[in-house]
């Protein structure tokens, strides 16, 4: 194999372990898991959950994390269109999200489409969320929160 080949080989296979990053922290969020979600982040993970408001650890999203699942009886999150730039140990990363939710309070579906923008890290061996910005594009039905 010549270089130029083990290199598309290597992002090839880091772009594969990054979607099943996703993979594993939205069964996770749909488990009603968010201590095992947030485990797909970096310790010092910066984020930022479409409020514009960014805030910094692996506990205080696990929190915050759990505070947003609580206001819903089930969720279904479908990510796609995963697009990664990366070099080395790092990679930036845009993803598209559709998530289903239905509401503990009423009862009723609310739908959200957003864009992740994220940014991984190798940290020992294994690619984590290093920053997570969560954009919402729309929402049905429109909420006040």
């Amino acid at each position: 194999m010549h270089m130029d080949d083990q290199q598309a080989l290597r992002e090839l296979l880091d772009a594969r372990e990054i979607e099943q990053v996703f993979v594993r922290y939205f069964d996770r969020v749909d488990a009603n898991d968010p201590v095992g979600a947030s485990m797909c982040f970096a310790p010092e993970v910066e984020f930022e959950i479409m409020t514009g408001k960014r805030k910094s650890g692996r506990e205080r999203f696990a929190r915050s994390l759990g505070r947003v699942l609580d206001q819903y009886e089930r969720t279904s999150h479908h990510v796609g269109n995963i697009t990664s730039q990366i070099s080395g140990d790092s990679a930036d990363v845009l993803a598209y999200v559709y998530a289903y939710h239905r509401m503990r309070n009423t009862g009723e579906p609310w739908h959200l489409w957003a864009r992740m923008q994220d940014r991984f890290g190798r940290i020992d061996g294994r690619w984590m969320v290093t920053e997570h910005v969560l954009l919402g594009l729309d929402v049905v039905p429109n909420r006040p929160d």
